[in-house]
């Protein structure tokens, strides 16, 4: 299977708006039409995933970007005891789009990256979809990606 059919069927199919699948290098590997993760986000947001829970908190106070995109810093792990695979969550600060948050996975040659809208996600709760990319980011992670 192809990232692109992993960004089609596994991401946007569970209720994503956007979606996309990089390299840590912020190389695009697949992504949904119109989204695009400029590679100095990529190398960002990879920087924050791959150190401490100290690396997440020095974006509490003002955020981060992905896709041109300001989002605020909800949660997050970097260092789970269970070994679970690094992942950030955040609010969209745009007026009128407060609505829309972001799922950001880090595995080990990638960045796994969902935006949810209850607009446009078919009925998908955030909940929904927060588990559907978490079943992505484990498989790549547990395939050596």
């Amino acid at each position: 299977m192809s990232w692109q059919t992993y960004v089609d069927a596994n991401l946007l199919g569970a209720g994503f708006c956007y979606a996309a699948i990089c390299g840590h290098d912020g190389a695009m590997w697949a992504n949904s039409p119109g989204y695009t993760v400029l590679p100095a986000e990529a190398v960002k947001l990879d920087g924050l995933l791959s150190g401490t829970m100290e690396n997440l908190s020095s974006i509490a106070n003002g955020g981060f970007y992905v896709a041109g995109q300001k989002y605020a810093f909800t949660r997050g792990e970097v260092d789970d005891e269970d070994g679970g695979v690094p992942f950030l969550q955040g609010r969209c600060k745009e007026e009128g789009k407060s609505a829309q948050g972001i799922i950001v996975y880090r595995t080990g040659k990638a960045l796994i990256i969902g935006v949810h809208d209850p607009a446009y996600s078919n009925g998908a709760s955030f909940g929904k979809v927060n588990t559907e990319i978490g079943k992505v980011a484990d498989y790549m992670f547990e395939n050596g990606y």
